[in-house]
């Protein structure tokens, strides 16, 4: 079975468009040109920091990091600390290790004034 992640923009002027990822990697979000997810060319951009946050994805799990950014992280409305919280589709990481914060798929992460839409996808 494979587990995708996707993320799908869901507020702002990015709406519509979605990012997927099947395998392990990191994916930086924000304006720079080295971000995976690049948020830039409007007005409401510049509410996004050039580094905002990083993912580390893992399906069926994500790990968020708030990377210090001028208007913050939010999950579900609540702000992220600018550290290492977890989102994943169970409330508890591969091992049995509870860390961070868990966040069910279909849960919102807004940067600036972006909102994406985190999905587990698993396909047979």
């Amino acid at each position: 079975m494979v587990t995708t992640v996707r993320l799908t923009v869901r507020t702002g002027s990015h709406r519509d468009k979605k990012f997927c990822f099947c395998g392990a990697t990191k994916c930086l979000i924000g304006r720079a040109p080295d971000c995976f997810v690049q948020l830039a060319g409007t007005a409401k951009d510049q509410l996004i920091s050039r580094r905002h946050c990083e993912l580390a994805i893992d399906p069926p799990s994500i790990r968020i990091q708030d990377l210090g950014s001028a208007n913050g992280t939010y999950i579900n409305g609540k702000p992220v600390a600018a550290t290492e919280l977890a989102l994943m589709e169970s409330a508890e990481a591969p091992g049995g290790t509870r860390t961070g914060q868990f966040v069910q798929s279909g849960d919102l992460v807004t940067i600036g004034g972006t909102t994406f839409q985190v999905d587990v996808v698993k396909k047979s």
